[in-house]
């Protein structure tokens, strides 16, 4: 009874992770699906498992995360800021399609997590996780799906 009911939670956490549309999430850093296509098969799916783990939502803000507005980050394809009153939807959020990146970079160490306030979400804040987390966790994932970790 206790392996049926373990293998149910991962069944169900592994549904949850592939609600996230990788293709969807990608092609903002490809550019096309033809691009995407032509790289090899484990490569997308590390860019998928590094971009599945850039964000999270919260109902607080994480100790020692710098707060921005979600109005502050623009779309690297027109250059337009996000409204305030954008609801994130995990699963079509790009964090190659906006600067989320940029962000990153104004912290030269790789390890600051960053919030940005998303008040008409069901979860008012949008965590991106640090470039250290986000890599280190699409390692963990790509290594236990590829290599058996």
């Amino acid at each position: 009874m206790k392996r049926f009911a373990l293998f149910g939670m991962m069944l169900l956490a592994v549904a949850g992770m592939q609600a996230q549309n990788c293709e969807a999430l990608l092609l903002p850093y490809f550019g096309s699906t033809a691009r995407m296509a032509e790289y090899p098969a484990d490569k997308v799916d590390w860019y998928c498992c590094f971009v599945r783990a850039a964000f999270y939502e919260s109902d607080t803000v994480p100790a020692s995360a710098d707060l921005y507005s979600i109005s502050e980050v623009q779309s690297l394809a027109t250059g337009e800021r996000l409204s305030s009153d954008l609801v994130v939807d995990l699963a079509t959020l790009s964090y190659y399609a906006y600067n989320f990146h940029d962000f990153q970079l104004r912290y030269p160490t790789g390890d600051k997590t960053l919030c940005f306030a998303t008040p008409a979400s069901a979860h008012p804040y949008l965590v991106l996780r640090s470039i250290d987390d986000m890599t280190g966790r699409a390692n963990r994932e790509w290594e236990s799906k590829h290599l058996g970790r």
